[in-house]
């Protein structure tokens, strides 16, 4: 896929002033000097990783002083009219628990980053059956649980979750699919120097004196 997309008319004029190469690589563990970049912009990738905290701490070790980091990913209501259907068709399967973003805005502090911002937008699309709803969902990626359903699901399980969905039609005649949408930026703080000060007694009594009138 990374060798096919240059060769895409727009990818390539997109790519070619910016001297851009591609990397593909473990996002826990950057294949990159330290302090070498000085913007890291992650869409949709931080939710999949199984250890996001260990994605943040690479990309504040990646990055330059005062560098920025800007990232969205999926919030917990992502999927929940499919998570319902799910706990009323598949009692046994394990959909996948998305942070919220107070979450990431911790991890962040953690990390060491400065002044860390986090938005939401919540966005509901609708379709017009539970195919069109679940080829949706496969197109996103698959569930990292390592306690996933490892099994198909019967003939008599893939009906009764197509008839959760149905019963899920709106007004419209359309099935309703959320996804909330979390934003986070922060910034690499420069390094603080240890320093020290020395002020004299005169000069402390005559602030205190000063202070006094």
């Amino acid at each position: 896929m990374l060798a096919a997309a240059p060769r895409s008319g727009w990818i390539a004029r997109w790519l070619r002033p910016l001297r851009a190469f591609r990397l593909c690589a473990e996002a826990g563990a950057l294949p990159l000097a330290g302090a070498t970049i000085d913007l890291v912009f992650s869409n949709l990738m931080l939710h999949w990783h199984p250890a996001p905290h260990t994605v943040l701490a690479e990309c504040k070790r990646v990055l330059r002083n005062d560098g920025m980091l800007l990232f969205s990913c999926f919030g917990p209501d992502t999927g929940k009219q499919l998570r319902a259907a799910c706990a009323a068709a598949l009692p046994d399967a394990r959909p996948f628990p998305f942070l919220d973003m107070h979450d990431f805005g911790d991890m962040l502090v953690a990390a060491g980053f400065a002044v860390p911002v986090m938005d939401v937008d919540v966005l509901t699309l609708t379709f017009e059956s539970p195919r069109a709803l679940l080829r949706e969902v496969a197109a996103l990626g698959g569930n990292p649980r390592d306690d996933r359903r490892a099994s198909l699901v019967s003939t008599r399980q893939a009906h009764a979750l197509i008839d959760a969905l149905e019963a899920q039609r709106d007004a419209a005649g359309r099935i309703p699919l959320t996804f909330e949408v979390a934003y986070g930026r922060a910034r690499k703080r420069q390094p603080q120097t240890a320093g020290a000060t020395r002020i004299s007694v005169d000069r402390l009594r005559a602030d205190l004196a000063a202070r006094r009138r």
